[in-house]
């Protein structure tokens, strides 16, 4: 947590606002639900949703100010992410790696631009990850 970011524990999925409700309950049907925290940073508000599917742990993570999912680790989540990335994106993505484990579109506060950082998995379960543009070019790096 940067000293410009907020987080609060969520102590149900009722207490969160009707519109998050509405924009995550698809993904959330049938799972049991695990910590939801709520996380304020750069101008915007998270919701990270823990929950367990058939006996795996996920995330999603929904823009509560732009009103986007922002990405997760089940696949349905990562597919609807997806959907909406340009076909560069999803071309250099679906290139990347065997599977997708993790997919979220971040926000990068020293230049104000989204990107994209995506973690893929090998049939031995080793994690690499790459940073990329909204396009789908390597992430430019500022120093």
């Amino acid at each position: 947590m940067t000293q410009k970011e907020t987080k609060r524990i969520v102590p149900s999925f009722w207490d969160l606002s009707l519109e998050a409700q509405q924009a995550t309950a698809r993904f959330l049907v049938g799972a049991k639900l695990g910590e939801i925290v709520e996380a304020n940073a750069h101008q915007v508000t998270e919701i990270e949703v823990g929950y367990f599917r058939h006996g795996k742990a996920h995330q999603l993570v929904w823009d509560a100010t732009t009103k986007k999912l922002l990405g997760g680790t089940e696949k349905v989540v990562i597919e609807e992410v997806l959907k909406h990335l340009p076909e560069s994106a999803r071309t250099t993505i679906a290139q990347g790696g065997e599977a997708i484990h993790h997919l979220k579109i971040k926000h990068d506060d020293r230049d104000d631009h989204e990107y994209v950082h995506v973690h893929f998995v090998d049939g031995q379960g080793n994690l690499t990850g790459a940073k990329l543009e909204l396009d789908g070019s390597p992430k430019r790096s500022m120093h």
